[in-house]
C-alpha cells in the first residue's frame, strides 16, 4: 500500500433527523473525539464550534501521532431544527398527523415494500401498531370481566384502563416508541415535500459544498450522510455538482460516504421518486467516489441492499461494505427494543472502543483517504502500531 497520506481534510456531515440541538450534537462529537484518541492512542485537539449560516456549525480538529498529522475542518449541516416542533406536538394534532402518515404508507403499499427489502425495518416501522395491539385486547376484554363483577359503565372503565396502561407503557416502559411515530411524520413530509423551509435549507447546504469544492483547500473532501441525511445527500450533491459543470477536469474528485442510509425509506414510496434521479446521477458521476457502510445490527436502515441497484439493476456504486457493531464497541447490557435500535444507529457516527477497519472518527481524522480505507480494509488496523504510529 503506497497511498499518499492525507494532511488536510474537509468533512461535511449531513446529519440524521435528530431531536437534539446543534450544541448537544457538538458536545457528543467532542466526547467521541476523546474516546477515539484513547482507542487509537493519538492526540487530538478541537476548537469551539461556530455557526457560519443557517444550520451550519464548523469546528477545526487536529489529530497527531508520532509519524502523521491531519488537520480536519468539520462542517455539520444540521436540518433537524426544521422539524424541531414535531416532538412538542400533543394530543389530536400529533395523533392526526401520525395516523395520516401511517395510512398513506399502508395504502400506497410502502409498508409491504419495506417488509420485502428489510423485514426488520418493516416490523420496526410498524412497532407502535404492534405495541398497541395488546392494550386494545385488554380494553376489549376488560368490559366483559367488569360486567360480570357488576361494575357500572364497564365499557367506559375498560377503555380508560386500556388507554391508561398504554400511556404508562409509553411514559415509563418505552418512551422511545414516540420517536418511531415522529419518524412516520418526518418520512411522510419528506416523501410529499410538505415541510416548509426544507428546500431552502438544502439549497444553503449545496452552496456550502460548492464553495468548498471551488476553494480546493484540502487534500480530501468527504461528504457524509447519516440516516435520513444519507437520503438527502444525493439531492444536495446533485445540486452542487450541477453548479460546477467543470468540476473534475483538473483531476480532482470528491468522496461521498453513506452510513445507516434511509434513502430507500423515502424512495420505496411512489411519491419519493424525486430522490431516484439524483442518486443515479451521483452513482454514475466519475468525479464522485461513493461508499456505503452497512451494519446488520442497524435495523433502522436497509443492510444488504444497494439503493441504486434497486432501481437500475447492478451498480458499482455505492461501494458497499458490511460492518459489525459488536466488533466496534464493547457490548453493554440489553436494553429496550426501540432504545437499542436507535443506539445502534447512532453508533455508526460514534467513536469505537475497539480498533476496527470501520471507524467514523478515523474517516474524519485519520491519514488515509476514504477510497484507501475501503480498498485496503484489511490493513486499516494492522497498519497502526500501539502508539498510533503508521507501521510502514
Amino acid at each position: 500500500m503506497a497511498e499518499e497520506l492525507i494532511k488536510t481534510r474537509c468533512v461535511i456531515l449531513i446529519g440524521d433527523y435528530e431531536q437534539i440541538d446543534v450544541a448537544q450534537q457538538v458536545a457528543r462529537f467532542q466526547r467521541g473525539l476523546q474516546r477515539f484518541a484513547q482507542t487509537w492512542n493519538v492526540r487530538t485537539g478541537c476548537t469551539p464550534a461556530k455557526m457560519e449560516s443557517d444550520g451550519i456549525a464548523v469546528w477545526q480538529i487536529e489529530t497527531k501521532a508520532p509519524n502523521w498529522k491531519v488537520n480536519t475542518e468539520f462542517r455539520l449541516l444540521n436540518w433537524s431544527d426544521v422539524f424541531k416542533d414535531d416532538s412538542r406536538l400533543r394530543n389530536f394534532n400529533r395523533i392526526w398527523r401520525a395516523v395520516r402518515a401511517l395510512t398513506d404508507f399502508v395504502i400506497s403499499g410502502t409498508c409491504w415494500r419495506y417488509l420485502r427489502k428489510s423485514w426488520r425495518f418493516g416490523l420496526f416501522f410498524l412497532y407502535p401498531v404492534l405495541a398497541v395491539l395488546p392494550f386494545i385486547a385488554i380494553a376489549l376484554w376488560l368490559p366483559k370481566l367488569l360486567e360480570n363483577l357488576g361494575v357500572p359503565f364497564a365499557s367506559f372503565v375498560g377503555l380508560v384502563i386500556g388507554a391508561g396502561l398504554f400511556a404508562v407503557f409509553v411514559r415509563w416502559v418505552d418512551p422511545a416508541l414516540l420517536r418511531v411515530v415522529d419518524m412516520w411524520i418526518v418520512l411522510y413530509d419528506l416523501v410529499h415535500l410538505k415541510r416548509a423551509g426544507l428546500s431552502q435549507r438544502l439549497g444553503i447546504f449545496s452552496q456550502d459544498i460548492v464553495a468548498k469544492l471551488r476553494a480546493n483547500d484540502f487534500n480530501e473532501i468527504v461528504i457524509i450522510g447519516h440516516g435520513i441525511g444519507a437520503a438527502l445527500q444525493s439531492v444536495i450533491m446533485d445540486r452542487a455538482l450541477f453548479a460546477l459543470p467543470d468540476f473534475g477536469k483538473d483531476g480532482r474528485s470528491v468522496s461521498a460516504l453513506s452510513i445507516g442510509s434511509l434513502l430507500l425509506a423515502i424512495a420505496l414510496h411512489r411519491g419519493g421518486a424525486w430522490l431516484v434521479s439524483p442518486a443515479l446521477r451521483m452513482a454514475r458521476d466519475r468525479m464522485v467516489y461513493w461508499a456505503e457502510y452497512q451494519a446488520d445490527e442497524d435495523i433502522l436502515s436497509f443492510p444488504g441492499c444497494n439503493p441504486v441497484s434497486e432501481f437500475i439493476g447492478e451498480s458499482d456504486e455505492p461501494v458497499l461494505q458490511r460492518i459489525r457493531i459488536k466488533d466496534m464497541v464493547d457490548t453493554t447490557a440489553k436494553r429496550r427494543l426501540s432504545k437499542t435500535v436507535y443506539q445502534n444507529h447512532e453508533r455508526l457516527v460514534g467513536a469505537n472502543t475497539k480498533r476496527y477497519f470501520y471507524d467514523y472518527f478515523m474517516v474524519c481524522c485519520g491519514p488515509f483517504a476514504l477510497s484507501t480505507r475501503v480498498e485496503y480494509r484489511d490493513l486499516m488496523v494492522k497498519v497502526f502500531g500501539r502508539d498510533g504510529r503508521l507501521a510502514f
